[in-house]
């Protein structure tokens, strides 16, 4: 695995100095890749958010246009026309509120899934891994002070027996635990970059797609529509000022 540096696994029997040295070094570089990919996935999930809530609001809108006919004004009347156009702009708003629905959709799969997976599953394991190996590392230290402390005069072949038997089993453990902690440290070298610009990908996959969308919605006819409309409004505002 050219060009990355990798915790020497082999190593972790002997657990020499030079060896808990470059843990750290891995440990450091953990805890800042998870501190940056929680502020990533935050504002990805501002993202997401915001278009659910653009997706609703946009199918809000729709709605209340389609129910203008419905509706009954004192000073209103009946405006068949307005009524017609408000119909028109009420079926367009759909097709862009089903768009920024589709986009809502790929946005959680291709983005926020992702960078969720990473986050909930590979980079809480680190966390997990370094509990576990500090848990185990403890243990040991522990038995090796009892160790330490059997008297040479009143030594007793029975608890002798005992605590060099912890030694051995806790620095079983340790070791067990600092090699899958170490190959999880490795690992995450190789999947932090995958998990960046994985949701990025995506991110930009839904939004090309999603501009795709609109651009066949909005096609020759309806920027005809719009043009009439906005020609008309103008000319209501001119009447309007006239008239005040």
């Amino acid at each position: 695995m050219p060009g990355i540096d990798k915790l020497p696994i082999e190593e972790t029997l002997e657990d020499s100095p030079q060896t808990r040295s470059l843990l750290g070094v891995f440990e450091e570089d953990a805890a800042a890749i998870s501190n940056y990919v929680n502020q990533l996935f935050q504002a990805m999930h501002r993202i997401y958010d915001a278009q659910n809530e653009l997706s609703a609001a946009t199918h809000l809108t729709s709605k209340l246009l389609k129910e203008y006919e419905k509706q009954r004004f004192p000073l209103g009347g009946d405006d068949e026309v307005m009524s017609s156009t408000l119909q028109q702009f009420a079926k367009v708003i759909d097709e862009l509120s089903s768009c920024h629905a589709v986009l809502s959709t790929q946005l959680a799969d291709a983005m926020m899934f992702p960078i969720t997976q990473f986050k909930e599953r590979d980079l809480k394991e680190i966390l997990t891994l370094k509990e576990v190996f500090q848990i185990a590392s403890n243990d040991h230290d522990a038995a090796i002070t009892r160790y330490g402390r059997l008297s040479k005069r009143r030594e007793n072949e029975k608890i002798k027996a005992e605590v060099t038997e912890d030694v051995y089993t806790s620095r079983k453990k340790q070791h067990q635990t600092m090699m899958h902690y170490f190959c999880a440290l490795n690992t995450l070298q190789y999947k932090k970059k995958i998990a960046m610009l994985e949701p990025l990908l995506g991110y930009m996959q839904a939004q090309i797609s999603f501009f795709k969308m609109g651009s066949e919605n909005l096609n020759e006819q309806l920027e005809e529509f719009l043009t009439n409309i906005g020609t008309s409004v103008q000319n209501r505002i001119i009447v309007t000022n006239k008239d005040c």
